[in-house]
């Protein structure tokens, strides 16, 4: 951020940096009590400053004051520095002026604005039914009475309308000491004017036309309020308040320092109220980057508008007002700022009417213009409250409490907008002579108003009884302590100190006060945010039991509240069962109607009705004069009849049948349309067969619902927008809305379909799918685009363009997704005319309907289930088999895997009896199996677990399962050398496999004479045997893999066995595990051929081969039983693929040259893949196998240096110090002479050993690096 603001201005498009913003108040002490006469009473002054908490109100003006001064001085400081505006006129017509300077993220100052709330003008409501010659008769102008203005300048105190008839200099301009004299302003003039114009011009009288007017500039508000509020001020109207595109996210709905501050000033000051404008941000979505409930319509709200105990006021429309004050209709202005605050407290709290209104001007003793904005609905209500006031002391000779007069106005606010309170009107358009009637009616028991006390634990209850023809409303009303600050962004935690509950019961039925439930909806329930509860009980009819009771313990031990009930009853009414009369209908829809009837006091009601021509009653009860009955059929006639009933049992008859007709259906969608397509307006939708191009529609809405495109449920569309721009481009933001159960509205979850955040993109685009659940037929879509936000369904914004468009919503989208391919085809029970076919199931988006059933192209037979037994088929003849899955749409998948059979024979060659099921798999848990030990042999195969009874050899446990068979070497002294152990497989019948594959691993562990194992077959019964793999020597403590091709003994049957020879030692024992015969394609391998010569430490050797997925496949070593300097080779088979090579010695030095000159070398038919011997701790080589042609090649090579031990000089004369070379640390040494003779030892320290201590002579030094390797020189010591 630059140490200035810009501003970008296109008609009333305005974007500013965001800066930040505080409220500022400075006020010097000596002003606390050096205000003028009131023109209240002195005695009605004094029971108010009695009530005050006028210490409490000193030391917070103070601190106020001593805050606000330096802010203030460090702001203008800024100012000259950075050479920003202190005040400035904006585009939009309202005024600001520089309040304080903060620090942004970036360390940046960054101002902070005040700013009016005025668009263009503002027009009062029905006040005139409370002044002289209005319908009331109470003749209150505000004679007697202050009100107090705060604003961004003064009013101009010689006005004509100011020094009428309510006397000479009804206003006055408080500050102008230290404001430098009087600032005349058109704001603050048009506000003072709207609450007290005397009405020289009639069309801009205002709202209490004789009353009085303090006015201040706003940069000491805070300070200013608190000195006027412990002097007895009643109300004061403040019409300003931040710049919501300057202030930071957090500001917006959080209750904040300024916030807390003025709670603090009205809860120690009781009687004072602040009226507040709401602000006129409703057209602006974007400046707030984290509005409440992802809604950027709504949480425009900030700083002291988020107060719990002021009254911040929203702006409507002209409303339709009958002669008599009830309203016909009203509708918000689209200007208007939208709450709730984050805790979702119902904010703004009431509606005054602040379009083009008529009032004063500041240029001139006769100048007037009419504006529009919250900055005039708020004065508005401003001047009329004080109007109540005024009434309220004429008949009790006291002033309501400013929670008393708060609670009055959210009571008989007319409801807009939302049935019930919402974030936009809040309670609704102010009623002052609704508000008016109740105050007088206080004194005859049809309303009641009090003000009482809840002390800690205390519960409040009263009977009252309902006039049973308008609703009882209850509500309780108080002044909070102010809560705990919040620097979160949409902390919803309740702000809310001292929490009371209002209930009203009857009988078993308790009703609960309104509260919000989320940005857009209410309801009724525990409301735990507000400081205002109100029940409305409709149709209430007898008595009623009132509690008020508080959740944990109250704050200050006590809460003062007021409560205010109306549709009360002055004298209990008695039950008298009479046939009702005047029954009506209303508000006939295609499936609903609305019945109502001239009540019967004290009654409740049953209402009946039946479709014409039919026998049967439907009823319904009711407690009020009216009930909606539901569930209707369209285009039929119904009749339908009311009677009453008393608590006695008494009924009376049914009266005469009130008859209507249900019309046919037809779906009423909301307006929303984009109030200009100057700049701006979409030129084209594409989603299907909709490719519609268009041109900027008349008031920003085209209807273009004679264009439609199918869509099928669970279907996935993508639907795209290209805007134009008739010239700047412009960032735009999208919505698409479907009403999937065709009810009228685009409210339901999951009809908004899709969104696109403002950008600048030609054409933007999204995917959507049509859920299940969506009813048939066609409905509306409508597609919306908006400037530089996220638009709603029913907005009207000021840029942009709205079309809707017709979609017919169908069944399930064809089914064009193919099952998958079954898997794993088998052949099993194979004879001469059979085979048994399996495989696994496919899976398919719908649901496979079945399996075709293919030898080699044609299809012999369709089956539902993953099995099918082929008959039929000739004798010793080969067959091929594949499997198709297909689904009901007839979406056929691929081939599964082929599987080759060849029929049985008469019998199969080799063998009888044979094992003919595959796989088979042999693991030797606990015996041997079907396998058998020969007898003309030397030696048996033992089963065992664990290791063996040698030691070193023989593997330490099992590679499946626990057990495993062996042969031990020593056979207790007869088991070598050269004695033969025999273990003879059963016979295999292999007539039915194509390609089988017999598998072992096998382990060969112990000295280098370790003999031979050799896998043999016979085809003839055992008569005779060939070797088809074989084994020999020392292969390592690890278990290897063997893998033998059975392929030229397919089609008939062969006997296996393993044939054990032992060398010459008792340290050779051999182990088999893992057994299995599978039918499967063993892809040729490549044999490669390890040689070692070990040094003279073989024992320090080992070596492995790793695959691509470092799995080890092959290792040996290491070689403590072979001699010194040896050769150890051992052969390997491995597949296609990259491995691994690395050879290791464990103390470092390799295997040449220091002990011996060894060497190793990996090959691969006459290809050496790794070579080498000198090395440190251990050498990797990386080579690969070839696929297909078996070639063999080397890839890299990574080396570990060895270790090198040595001294110098030799010989040693002069200063006799020998110092030592090593790649090993933690030396030892030993110093011997020629006898043998033990000279010195110890540690040798920085690579030395002194031997300045020696005689001339030769010695041994011996240097140890702990190892088995000590290494010795002779060294000459001279004189």
């Amino acid at each position: 951020m630059t140490n200035h603001y810009n501003a970008f201005i296109r008609g009333n498009k305005a974007s500013f940096a965001k800066v930040y913003q505080l409220p500022l108040s400075i006020l010097s002490l000596l002003f606390l009590f050096s205000f003028g006469a009131f023109a209240q009473s002195p005695a009605q002054k004094q029971q108010i400053i009695q009530k005050t908490n006028v210490t409490k109100l000193s030391q917070f003006q103070a601190e106020i004051a001593k805050q606000v001064a330096s802010e203030k001085q460090a702001a203008l400081a800024a100012a000259q520095r950075n050479g920003w505006q202190v005040k400035m006129n904006n585009a939009d017509g309202s005024f600001s002026e520089l309040q304080k300077v903060v620090t942004d993220e970036n360390g940046n100052e960054v101002p902070v604005y005040y700013t009016t709330f005025n668009v263009a003008a503002a027009r009062s409501t029905r006040a005139n039914h409370l002044n002289a010659g209005g319908s009331l008769g109470l003749n209150l102008d505000g004679q007697n009475m202050v009100a107090y203005v705060w604003d961004g300048g003064h009013a101009r105190v010689t006005h004509q309308e100011y020094d009428g008839a309510g006397g000479n200099n009804r206003v006055t301009v408080e500050d102008a000491a230290s404001e430098g004299g009087t600032q005349l302003n058109f704001h603050a003039a048009h506000v003072t004017g709207t609450i007290t114009a005397s009405g020289v011009q009639a069309n801009a009288k205002g709202m209490a036309p004789q009353s009085r007017v303090r006015g201040y500039m706003w940069n000491d508000d805070v300070a200013e309020a608190t000195a006027a509020a412990a002097n007895g001020m009643l109300l004061s109207n403040h019409s300003y308040g931040y710049r919501s595109d300057l202030v930071p996210d957090q500001y917006f709905g959080a209750y904040i320092d300024v916030s807390r501050s003025w709670d603090e000033l009205m809860y120690n000051a009781p009687y004072y109220l602040m009226v507040v404008a709401a602000g006129n941000d409703g057209n602006a979505n974007s400046y707030n980057g984290a509005p409440l409930d992802g809604n950027s319509s709504y949480d425009k709200l900030t700083g002291h508008s988020t107060s719990k105990n002021n009254l911040v006021v929203a702006n409507a429309q002209d409303a339709n007002v009958s002669s008599d004050g009830s309203l016909n209709s009203v509708s918000i202005n689209s200007s208007s700022s939208e709450g709730p605050t984050d805790d979702y407290r119902i904010k703004p709290d009431i509606t005054g009417n602040g379009t083009s209104v008529y009032s004063t001007y500041a240029s001139s003793d006769t100048a007037y213009n009419s504006i529009t904005g919250t900055s005039m609905a708020s004065p508005n209500v401003t001047g009329t409250l004080l109007l109540l006031q005024q009434h309220y002391d004429n008949i009790n000779g006291s002033f309501m409490k400013a929670a008393t007069l708060k609670g009055l106005a959210l009571h008989t606010a007319d409801d807009a907008g939302s049935n019930g309170p919402d974030a936009v009107f809040g309670w609704g358009l102010l009623n002052a002579k609704a508000a008016a009637e109740a105050i007088s009616s206080n004194t005859t028991g049809e309303s009641k108003i009090e003000e009482l006390t809840l002390t800690s634990g205390q519960t409040y209850s009263v009977t009252v009884d309902a006039d049973g023809v308008n609703p009882l409303m209850a509500s309780i009303s108080w002044t909070d302590a102010p809560g705990a600050a919040v620097t979160a962004t949409n902390s919803n935690t309740p702000v809310l100190v001292n929490d009371l509950d209002i209930r009203v019961t009857k009988n078993s039925t308790t009703y609960q006060p309104y509260r919000l439930t989320g940005v857009t909806t209410n309801g009724t329930g525990d409301n735990t945010v507000d400081p205002y509860e109100r029940i409305d009980v409709a149709g209430a009819s007898g008595t009623y039991t009132i509690t008020v009771t508080h959740k944990g313990s109250l704050t200050g031990g006590s809460q003062d509240f007021s409560l205010i009930v109306t549709g009360l009853t002055g004298t209990p009414v008695v039950c008298n069962a009479t046939t009702p009369t005047g029954v009506n209908t209303s508000n006939v829809t295609y499936n609903s109607a609305s019945v109502s009837w001239t009540a019967v006091p004290a009654a409740t009601y049953d209402v009946r009705y039946r479709a014409a021509g039919t026998t049967s009653w439907t009823t319904v009860a009711a407690t009020g004069t009216s009930v909606e009955l539901t569930g209707l059929t369209e285009l039929t006639s119904y009749e339908v009849q009311v009677r009453s009933k008393c608590d006695d049992g008494t009924t009376s008859s049914y009266s005469s049948s009130a008859t209507f007709t249900t019309p046919e259906f037809q779906l009423v969608y909301c307006d929303s349309n984009g109030q200009s397509v100057a700049d701006e307006y979409i030129s084209n939708v594409t989603l299907e067969s909709i490719n519609n191009n268009s041109g900027a529609g008349s008031g920003g809405y085209t209807d273009f619902t004679g264009i439609s495109t199918d869509l099928a449920k669970d279907g996935t569309y993508t639907i795209s927008v290209s805007p134009t721009w008739t010239g700047q481009t412009y960032s735009e933001g999208y919505s698409a809305w479907i009403d999937y159960n065709q009810d009228g509205d685009f409210a339901d979850a999951g009809e908004q379909v899709w969104t696109q955040a403002a950008t600048q993109n030609t054409t933007v685009s999204g995917s959507f799918t049509i859920p299940t659940t969506a009813l048939d037929g066609a409905t509306r879509m409508r597609v919306s685009m908006k400037y530089n936000g996220v638009p709603t369904p029913c907005e009207a914004f000021q840029y942009g363009e709205v079309e809707d468009y017709t979609i017919v919503i169908g069944g399930t989208p064809p089914d064009t997704q193919a099952p998958t391919a079954p898997g794993s085809l088998t052949a099993a029970d194979i004879t001469q005319t059979t085979v048994s076919l399996s495989w696994n199931a496919s899976s398919d988006n719908v649901g496979v309907t079945g399996y075709d059933v293919y030898r080699s192209n044609t299809v012999i037979a369709t089956v539902t289930g993953t099995s099918y037994e082929v008959t039929g088929l000739t004798a010793d003849t080969a067959y091929s088999f594949r499997i198709k899955a297909k689904d009901e749409a007839g979406n056929e998948s691929a081939f599964s895997n082929t599987t080759n059979v060849t029929t049985l024979g008469d019998d199969p060659a080799g063998c009888s009896t044979g094992i003919s099921t595959f796989p088979y798999a042999e693991g030797f848990e606990g015996n041997i199996g079907a396998w058998s030990q020969s007898t003309a042999d030397d030696l048996n195969w033992t089963v065992d677990a664990g290791g063996t009874p040698s030691n070193g050899t023989g593997p330490s446990s099992a590679v499946e399962g626990s057990d495993y068979i062996f042969v031990e070497a020593s056979g207790n002294g007869t088991g070598y050398p050269n004695k033969q152990a025999i273990i003879t497989s059963p016979c295999f019948d292999l007539s039915g496999l194509s390609t089988p594959n017999f598998s072992f691993s096998y382990h060969m562990y112990g000295a280098s004479d370790m003999g031979s194992i050799a896998l043999e077959a016979s085809t003839d019964e055992g008569a005779s045997w060939t070797s088809i793999w074989s084994e020999t020597g020392n292969q390592g403590n690890a278990w290897l893999d063997a893998s033998v091709n059975l392929s030229a003994y397919a089609g008939g049957g062969v006997q296996l066995r393993f044939n054990r020879i032992t060398g010459g030692t008792w340290q050779a024992d051999v182990a088999i595990d893992n057994v299995s015969l599978t039918n499967e394609v063993v892809l040729p391998c490549t044999d490669v051929t390890l040689s070692i010569t070990l040094d003279n430490y073989p024992e320090e050797t080992s070596w492995q081969i790793r695959n691509s997925s470092n799995q080890v496949v092959a290792s040996g070593g290491t070689y403590g039983s072979q001699p010194d300097g040896s050769t150890v080779t051992v052969t390997e088979c491995l597949d296609a693929g990259t491995y691994t090579f690395i050879i290791n010695d464990s103390y470092g030095d390799g295997i040449c040259c220091s002990y011996g000159n060894g060497s190793y070398a990996l090959t691969s038919a006459g290809t050496t893949l790794a070579s080498g011997g000198a090395f440190g701790s251990s050498e990797t080589t990386t080579f690969t196998i070839g696929s297909g042609t078996n070639a063999a090649f080397f890839e890299s090579m990574e080396t570990t240096e060895p270790i090198t031990i040595g001294m110098y000089p030799n010989p040693l004369e002069g200063n006799k110090i020998l110092n030592v070379t090593s790649t090993k640390e933690d030396l030892t040494y030993m110093v011997r002479d020629m006898l043998g003779r033990t000279i010195s030892q110890g540690k040798v320290t920085n690579r030395q050993i002194d031997m300045n201590q020696l005689q001339a002579g030769v010695y041994m030094v011996t240097l140890d690096a702990n190892s088995k390797k000590p290494y010795t020189e002779k060294v000459v010591v001279k004189q």
